[in-house]
């Protein structure tokens, strides 16, 4: 998108309709899965900013202690599609990961909204997972909160049928976890 598209899309939206989009576009890189954590959401991102990069590399620049962890979610982000491992022909014991298909198409979408692209679109999550405050803060979380700061007076329904259309207790359970935490408030 040229550079005068980008601009006017950026100022269609109030701050919490980007919050929102944003959020959207990133589960979308995700394949939809609104459970997924920030933390995943920012090993993408990264990957998608460094394409070719080890995983070992990934792990220390998100300070990711434990490799199994890191394993993981490699793993995961690699069967449903996310990423392509490619085995580094300089040194047989690394692959190579980069973006691919509809998650590299998503996160193109919400780099959208950030001047400083990737560091931007990091910094957003950083905010989220300070906010947050859990040990696996997930999208679904986030989408909670950019919404309810988006319509600042909303009901819990309304709320609720803003996310993304998952079973009724998982949302209700993510809600009340961040009600019980101190993160929102139950007077919605």
């Amino acid at each position: 998108m040229d550079s005068m598209k980008i601009q006017a899309k950026r100022a269609m939206h109030t701050r919490g309709q980007k919050s929102c989009l944003v959020v959207d576009y990133v589960v979308e890189a995700l394949a939809g899965d609104p459970s997924s954590s920030i933390k995943r959401a920012q090993i993408l991102i990264h990957i998608d900013e460094n394409p070719g990069i080890t995983q070992t590399e990934v792990m220390k620049f998100l300070e990711i202690k434990s490799k199994t962890t890191m394993n993981r979610e490699i793993e995961w982000l690699f069967n449903y599609g996310c990423i392509h491992r490619q085995q580094n022909y300089k040194d047989g014991r690394t692959i190579k990961l980069e973006t691919c298909g509809y998650a590299k198409r998503a996160i193109e979408s919400a780099l959208d909204y950030f001047p400083k692209q990737h560091e931007g679109l990091q910094n957003f999550l950083k905010q989220y997972i300070k906010v947050i405050k859990q040990a696996r803060p997930t999208l679904r979380d986030a989408r909670i909160i950019a919404t309810l700061y988006d319509k600042v007076k909303t009901t819990k329904p309304e709320l609720m049928d803003s996310l993304y259309n998952g079973p009724a207790t998982t949302d209700n359970r993510a809600y009340k976890k961040l009600v019980d935490d101190g993160v929102i408030e139950d007077d919605v």
